[in-house]
């Protein structure tokens, strides 16, 4: 039994993401004993100073039962009270909470009915209009046929983006014309009713994104940042934390009215005249977590269940703080075609940006990161597919039957 003087155990998971890392060395920082899990067998959180113990689990994708079964056995052999999931691992644990339960260790996620609604493209959008918000036209795509219909419907002059129902990092999303023609939106060879796509309004403006971590409807700590350095349309890899009160407006009024608990992001579109439109949701950990220093307690906010009332003010990261993952940062920098303006910038940027991979305390992650590729192209080899694919392909979720 855990006595008073032993530090809380906390389980993260996914611990390949640079945002399980982040979590570890919070955690640490606010004197828990942290462990990390992967199911693969190098990882950069497996070699920070900030985890207690490290080991390696079934892929939830391919054995969510043996996933499930390992994560409970290591939360009754080393006392676990909480599991932090920090990528798509998270619908198999909520799938499995109550042995997680059973174990002695609470899952700081909300139902598996409730991830699986935010984490569907349409879905989160019906949901979002349902709570009275302005959302781009959205539509779900499960044959060739609805597609060609939905087109032919849509004015020539706008632009369409196309994309799975269930994905991440902009992974094959197509953005065109509804016309035939160059740059038109083609039919995907996969689309079907087990393989649902999303058609949806492209709207012009601003890319804002935002993190947040919510009890009981209530939003305890929250970040918007912007991310305008991406590897191609995909995953965002410098942050800069704004303050935006429209944003976090919005996330506390769709955060009570769903009676949220977790972590949760969002990516909007703010139009020229101010107009917030959702685009898609995470409700797991991102990058904004980056964001945060252990000094902002929102490791202690994590831990510390207040109760549908209750609680301390709002958590947020301080102004103008910038965070970066190094070496993607630095292949922007040199990317082909950048203009002398816009490579002076991104030199800004970078120079102001603090490494999520590197601590002068904590050094061995970032030589951690050559194993850890290794392993990543091993996965994408087996499985056939670019490294990209590779870093989520066994923990993914895709409409898996629940």
């Amino acid at each position: 039994m855990t006595t008073e003087a032993e530090p809380t155990a906390v389980l993260i998971t996914g611990g390949r993401a640079p945002a399980a890392l982040e979590w570890a060395r919070l955690l640490h920082a606010a004197k828990c004993r942290v462990y990390v899990c992967d199911s693969l067998p190098a990882y950069v959180s497996r070699y920070s100073r900030a985890a207690a113990g490290s080991f390696t689990v079934p892929a939830p994708r391919f054995g969510p039962e043996a996933f499930a079964d390992a994560v409970a056995k290591a939360v009754a052999k080393h006392r676990i009270r909480h599991v932090m999931p920090t990528c798509e691992e998270i619908f198999y644990l909520a799938r499995h909470r109550e042995r997680l339960e059973e174990a002695g260790a609470a899952l700081f996620a909300d139902s598996l009915t409730a991830l699986l609604r935010l984490h569907h493209k349409a879905d989160f959008i019906r949901a979002a209009a349902a709570c009275g918000f302005r959302v781009p036209d959205t539509r779900l795509m499960e044959t060739p046929a609805d597609l060609a219909e939905a087109l032919s419907a849509w004015s020539d002059r706008e632009r369409v983006v196309l994309k799975p129902a269930y994905s991440r990092f902009a992974s094959r999303v197509q953005i065109g014309s509804p016309r035939p023609g160059r740059g038109h939106i083609q039919a995907p060879a996969n689309l079907s009713p087990a393989n649902p796509w999303v058609l949806q309004q492209y709207i012009e403006g601003a890319p804002i994104c935002t993190y947040s971590i919510v009890r009981h409807g209530r939003v305890v700590a929250h970040a918007a940042y912007e991310a305008r350095y991406r590897a191609g349309l995909g995953a965002a890899v410098q942050f800069a934390a704004i303050d935006h009160p429209e944003a976090l407006r919005w996330v506390r009024r769709f955060a009570e009215a769903e009676r949220l608990t977790g972590q949760i992001a969002f990516d909007f579109i703010e139009a020229a005249d101010g107009t917030l439109f959702p685009i898609e949701c995470n409700p797991r950990a991102t990058s904004g977590i980056h964001l945060f220093a252990p000094e902002d307690g929102i490791a202690e906010a994590v831990l510390r269940d207040a109760g549908p009332e209750g609680g301390a003010e709002l958590i947020a990261p301080r102004g103008g703080r910038q965070a970066m993952i190094g070496f993607a940062m630095a292949a922007c920098l040199l990317r082909r075609g950048l203009a002398w303006t816009e490579r002076k910038e991104a030199l800004r940027a970078l120079c102001r940006s603090r490494d999520v991979l590197l601590r002068a305390r904590d050094p061995w992650p970032v030589l951690g990161q050559v194993p850890a590729l290794i392993a990543l192209l091993r996965l994408g080899r087996k499985h056939g597919v670019p490294p990209t694919e590779a870093s989520t392909i066994d923990l993914e979720w895709n409409g898996d039957a629940t």
